[in-house]
């Protein structure tokens, strides 16, 4: 088959076997040659003089166009020094060094947005087929024909089609796979002449005999997106449905119409028609979003409907990601409000739990380049942590002790002690399973790490027996360069906001007045009975009230705002007697909401402290430590009584 696409200008262009780089000698990339597909490619980066020279721990992405198709890799680097085997269709790499929290980019170097990218060659010196499309595409960000990298660099339209024209010249018949590109590279350059070659270009190429459905869609949504040629773009539709009966546009349309129904038994049963049409295994792995939503709308409802039996047949057919919101929605929030007995909710935690051990490492969190192998995983064991955390704690509350060990065995470095409420269920495990000796250790630990609840503290107490020198004791077991640190952090926050004097209700009728305050340190907390985050800080507040109980310097204020029920103070009363918590509640007036806009936030929790009528200090929402909580109140509170 001939094609008659190829202009006079990429003819005089083409240059055979070139080898295109976007570094240079100055680059914080040494020795950095030309990557040679199928080889293996030795990186060595100098972080002197860049964006990462006071970071440790640096890693390093590599971005490839492989056969026309982009692909996203780790590098391990050691001291700046890393190896890595490209595939043997590899065209095109772009290196990227970086560091990263949480499986998050934190601060990365491009060369100055020059970019450390480069073409390959064969390993008998030739082009590899995508290498110019891929050198024109990457570096034309505003096309979004390819992973983001550069943060200002774009070359222009010419330069774009000149390389996508190079493409052309070489490796046309390879057109269907890179016909988007040509068609957005088309539209860039041809304007109101677009729709009219556009046609022409569709027209030419729906004749290639090894045309995949993926470049059916592309004309059906040139057709009904960029010409607006409904008619043409349902033609185009039903000539897919008929050839692809099982493709990606089927299994869209059937998924659409079933998801898009109202939350009933009709889209229950459309849901599992859906699922035993188009099974998940028979997918490839494409469209794996329709699945997820497909599974977490089915799999609740069937909890809550006392059908676990489906439930657990759902559960082989699901990815890492899937499990992971499943439980989430299922047991997580349920068992922290404690809504349901952990009766009805263990053999679900189990199922899901165990399957999510087996698939861990699945990379279902790598969602194309959004995120490497290294990345996705490091995202899994990071959502790992968090249920198995939730599973434990369900175990420790039913007894089931033994049973929970080898769940606290799983937990990564990084996630064994950083939870309070894991902490207190260890305490609980080791106290029930022969592991007396080892509590206190533990005890320690939750303290070293800032993790650890009113519970913890009052058996470090006990078991420390010097309760006139346990509050030293305790500050003795915390890091001083990070309390240090905390500190520094807490005193840069500091600020000095004038607010409006109030007068406020409290739970007997009393009128208490900010204008008393004069000279006094006073803690405000705003919350609500029906605010979840709310109430679980309140132990962390109680370990700082009862910090300062005997200090006539220092007060605290729970002010209850924004109420949902004509009853909402019998509700507070209600609450704050039942709970065990000694506060001061006052029934807020407006005061919250006319803070709100220095604030730039209606959320809640909300502490403020204040010191003769100036807010000094404020935070949003609540970690989850109440040591933490209690630990940040106290340090605020001592930097202020220093500047007195």
């Amino acid at each position: 088959m001939k094609y008659r696409w190829i202009s006079i200008l990429a003819i005089l262009l083409g240059v055979s076997h070139a080898v295109y780089s976007q570094t240079d000698s100055s680059s914080r990339l040494k020795d950095f040659g030309v990557p040679v597909a199928g080889d293996t490619m030795r990186i060595n980066y100098v972080k002197t003089g860049g964006p990462l020279q006071q970071k440790d721990n640096i890693s390093a992405l590599v971005y490839m166009f492989n056969d026309y198709e982009w692909a996203v890799d780790d590098i391990v680097l050691k001291d700046g020094k890393g190896t890595y085997k490209l595939p043997e269709n590899c065209a095109f790499v772009a290196l990227l060094f970086y560091t990263a929290e949480n499986g998050n980019v934190t601060v990365a170097d491009n060369n100055n947005d020059h970019g450390y990218v480069a073409t390959t060659i064969s390993k008998d010196g030739k082009h590899v087929p995508g290498g110019q499309l891929a050198w024109g595409i990457f570096r034309k960000p505003s096309m979004g024909k390819a992973p983001h990298y550069f943060d200002k660099f774009e070359i222009s339209n010419d330069a774009l089609e000149m390389w996508v024209r190079k493409e052309m010249k070489d490796y046309l018949p390879n057109m269907p796979k890179y016909f988007d590109s040509y068609l957005a590279m088309l539209k860039l350059q041809t304007g109101d002449e677009y729709p009219e070659k556009a046609v022409r270009s569709m027209e030419r190429l729906s004749r290639d005999p090894n045309l995949t459905e993926d470049n059916y869609v592309t004309f059906q949504n040139v057709y009904r997106f960029q010409l607006k040629d409904e008619h043409k773009a349902d033609s185009v539709r039903q000539f897919i449905l008929q050839k692809y009966p099982h493709g990606k546009t089927a299994r869209f349309a059937r998924y659409s119409e079933a998801y898009g129904m109202p939350l009933d038994e009709k889209k229950l049963i459309a849901l599992e028609k859906f699922l035993h049409d188009f099974p998940v295994k028979e997918s490839g792995g494409s469209q794996a979003f329709t699945y997820y939503n497909t599974y977490r709308t089915l799999a609740p409802a069937y909890f809550v409907s006392n059908q676990n039996d489906k439930l657990f047949a759902l559960i082989p057919d699901m990815n890492f990601a899937t499990l992971n919101e499943n439980y989430h929605s299922i047991i997580e929030g349920v068992f922290i409000m404690n809504r349901l007995p952990v009766e009805k909710l263990y053999p679900v935690s189990k199922a899901l739990i165990d399957a999510m051990i087996k698939k861990r490492h699945d990379l279902s969190y790598m969602e194309d380049v959004r995120y490497t192998h290294m990345q996705a995983d490091e995202i899994a064991g990071m959502q790992m942590d968090n249920k198995l955390s939730i599973h434990i704690r369900l175990l420790t509350k039913m007894g089931k002790y033994t049973e929970a060990i080898p769940y606290l065995d799983l937990l990564t470095e990084k996630g064994k002690y950083t939870g309070a409420a894991l902490n207190e269920a260890r305490i609980k495990i080791l106290e029930n399973t022969g592991g007396e000796t080892k509590v206190l250790p533990m005890l320690e630990l939750g303290i070293r790490a800032n993790a650890a609840t009113p519970a913890m503290i009052s058996k470090l107490k006990e078991l420390h027996g010097d309760s006139a020198g346990f509050d030293v004791y305790l500050e003795s077991l915390k890091a001083a360069d990070d309390v240090k640190k905390i500190k520094e952090d807490l005193q840069a926050k500091l600020i000095r906001e004038k607010f409006t004097a109030f007068k406020l209700e409290d739970m007997n009728g009393k009128t208490v007045s900010s204008a008393d305050w004069k000279d006094k340190i006073v803690v405000i907390d705003f919350w609500a009975t029906w605010c979840f985050p709310c109430k679980m800080a309140f132990p962390g507040m109680q370990l700082a009230v009862d910090k300062y109980a005997k200090d006539p310097s220092v007060g605290f204020y729970f002010i209850a705002t924004m109420p949902r029920s004509k009853t909402y103070k019998e509700d507070i009363k209600k609450y704050i007697s039942t709970s065990g918590f000694r506060f001061n509640v006052l029934y807020d007036n407006n005061v919250f909401k006319s803070l709100t806009p220095f604030f730039n936030s209606s959320a809640i929790p909300r502490k403020i402290i204040v010191e003769n009528g100036y807010i000094r200090y404020t935070s949003e929402g609540y970690e989850g430590s109440p040591s933490k909580l209690a630990d940040e109140i106290s340090y605020v509170i001592e930097i202020l009584k220093t500047e007195n």
